[in-house]
C-alpha cells in the first residue's frame, strides 16, 4: 500500500465525542484511531495535506474543551499495550491508550508500582501526564515526572523521540504541556519496586486536621483530606470503608482523613483495625467516583494553604451554607516543568466541586477570584478560568513554553479554540 493510500485509509468519517462529565461533546470533519504509531504519523500527514487541525484524546477525564476540534480526531483507545519492560531499570513502556490502573496493575505483575498516582485510575497515563494529574505527599511530584521519555509525532508528520536526559528545557517544556508538542505514541515510566500500602481514614474536626496537618504531612508518606460541610457530603462522593472512625464533635464541618504508608510487599499484613484497608498499591489508591459534579482544582503555593483553606471555607459557611460537596486538599511536590501547578513552587491543590447545573459556575468563579488572589495555579484536566495574561503572572517560564510551543508546532497544528487563546 503506498503512503497517499494509507493516509486516506485513517481518517474516517467524523464522529461523536463526549468527556466523562458529558460536558464536552462534539464531531470533528475526521476521527483516526490508530493501532499503530505509523497510522498515527499518516493521520498527521493526512490532516497537513487537508490543512485541517488536529487534537488527540484520551480517556476523556478532563474537564475544558482540550480535545474538540473541527479537524481530526484522534482517539488511541486501540493502542493500550506495553511496549516493553525492563525489570533491571524498573522503566515500563506504554502505548498512549493505557489507563494508569491497567499500568499499575501490570506493574505489579513484573514486581513493580507506579510511584504515586491520583485517586482515579480511569484516565491515560498519557492525559494523566499531559495535565499535570497528581496524588498526594510532600515528597511526591506530579505524575508528570514519572515520564523519562516519550515519542510523538510532530506536525510535520515526523517521528521524535526525547527524554529527560538528552533534551533538558524541551523536556521540562513538554512534561505538561496539553498535547500541544504532537501525538504522543509511547511513553517510557520509571517505576518503583513493588510495595503494598495501609491506608487509614478517619473523620475528624477541621480544628485537629488543621493543627496537625504538618506533623501528620511530614510523618506519613501521603495524607489528604475532604473537608465535608455539612452532613450529607460524604454521600456524593464514594468516600472508601463506608463508616470510618470518627473524634469529630458534630456532624458538619468535619474533615474525613487519611493516610497512606508504603510497606515492602514481602512484609506481612498488619492487623487492620475498622477504618484500615491493606494491599497493593494498584488496589489502594484508586476510588470510585460518580460523574455527578462540576470541578476546579487549583494550587496555591505551600505555605499559604491554611490562608486559602480559611478563605474557602468561611465563603461556604457565609455566602454557600446549602453547598453539599467536599473540597479535596492535597499536597504535591515541586517538579520542573514549566506549566504543571507545582512548576518550580510545592503547592497544596484545592478542589471545589458543585452539581452539573448552571448555578454552579457563580460559585466556582467567586471560588476563583478568591484563590487569584494566593496566585493559584489550575489543574489543566479541570475548569478553571485563565486568561493569557494571568498565566504570564503566575507562571515564571510562561513566555518560555509558549515559544518552545511555536518552535515545534509553528502553524498551530495542534491547538483547538481553547487552547489557542492561552498559548498561541
Amino acid at each position: 500500500m503506498d503512503t497517499m493510500t494509507t493516509e486516506v485509509d485513517v481518517l474516517q468519517p467524523g464522529a461523536l465525542w463526549w468527556n466523562w462529565f458529558g460536558e464536552q461533546y462534539f464531531v470533528p470533519r475526521y476521527t483516526a484511531r490508530p493501532r499503530t504509531e505509523e497510522e498515527a504519523r499518516h493521520a498527521v500527514l493526512a490532516a497537513r495535506k487537508l490543512k485541517l487541525p488536529v487534537r488527540a484524546s484520551g480517556a476523556g477525564h478532563s474537564n475544558p474543551a482540550v480535545v474538540p476540534t473541527p479537524g481530526v480526531h484522534v482517539d488511541f483507545d486501540g493502542m493500550r499495550d506495553v511496549i516493553s519492560v525492563d525489570r533491571e531499570k524498573l522503566q515500563v513502556t506504554i502505548q498512549p491508550g493505557m489507563r494508569v490502573g491497567e499500568v499499575s496493575r501490570y506493574l505489579r505483575t513484573v514486581g513493580m508500582s507506579l510511584n504515586n498516582q491520583g485517586d482515579i485510575d480511569t484516565q491515560t497515563v498519557v492525559g494523566a501526564i499531559a495535565t499535570g494529574t497528581h496524588g498526594a505527599g510532600i515528597t511526591l511530584p506530579c505524575m508528570s515526572m514519572q515520564m523519562i521519555a516519550a515519542r510523538i509525532v510532530t506536525a510535520d508528520g515526523d517521528f521524535l523521540d526525547l527524554s529527560a536526559e538528552k533534551d533538558g528545557e524541551l523536556f521540562r517544556a513538554f512534561r505538561c504541556s496539553i498535547g500541544l508538542f504532537g501525538l504522543v505514541v509511547s511513553v517510557t515510566l520509571q517505576a518503583v519496586p513493588s510495595y503494598n500500602i495501609h491506608k487509614i481514614s478517619w473523620n475528624a474536626d477541621v480544628e485537629d486536621c488543621i493543627g496537625g496537618l504538618h506533623q501528620r504531612l511530614e510523618t506519613n508518606r501521603t495524607f489528604w483530606f475532604f473537608w465535608l460541610p455539612v452532613k450529607k457530603s460524604a454521600e456524593l462522593y464514594v468516600l472508601p470503608g463506608g463508616v470510618v472512625p470518627s473524634t469529630a464533635t458534630r456532624e458538619n464541618d468535619i474533615c474525613h482523613m487519611r493516610v497512606y504508608n508504603a510497606v515492602p510487599v514481602d512484609e506481612a499484613a498488619p492487623a487492620l483495625k475498622e477504618g484500615e484497608q491493606f494491599d497493593h498499591s494498584s488496589v489502594i489508591f484508586p476510588n470510585p467516583y460518580i460523574p455527578n459534579f462540576r470541578e476546579i482544582e487549583y494550587a496555591v503555593p505551600f505555605g499559604r494553604f491554611e490562608e486559602a483553606f480559611a478563605e474557602v471555607r468561611h465563603l461556604f459557611q457565609t455566602k454557600y451554607p446549602e453547598a453539599l460537596y467536599p473540597v479535596e486538599c492535597r499536597p504535591v511536590k515541586a517538579d520542573d516543568s514549566y506549566i504543571s501547578a507545582y512548576a518550580e513552587r510545592d503547592g497544596y491543590a484545592l478542589s471545589i466541586s458543585g452539581p452539573l447545573e448552571f448555578e454552579t459556575w457563580g460559585m466556582l468563579k467567586e471560588m476563583d477570584a478568591l484563590l487569584d488572589r494566593y496566585d493559584a495555579r489550575p489543574h489543566w484536566g479541570k475548569h478553571h478560568f485563565m486568561s493569557a495574561e494571568r498565566l504570564e503572572r503566575i507562571y515564571p517560564r510562561y513566555d518560555d513554553f509558549k515559544r518552545t510551543r511555536r518552535e515545534i508546532d509553528p502553524d498551530g497544528v495542534f491547538l483547538n479554540d481553547h487552547l489557542r487563546s492561552l498559548f498561541a
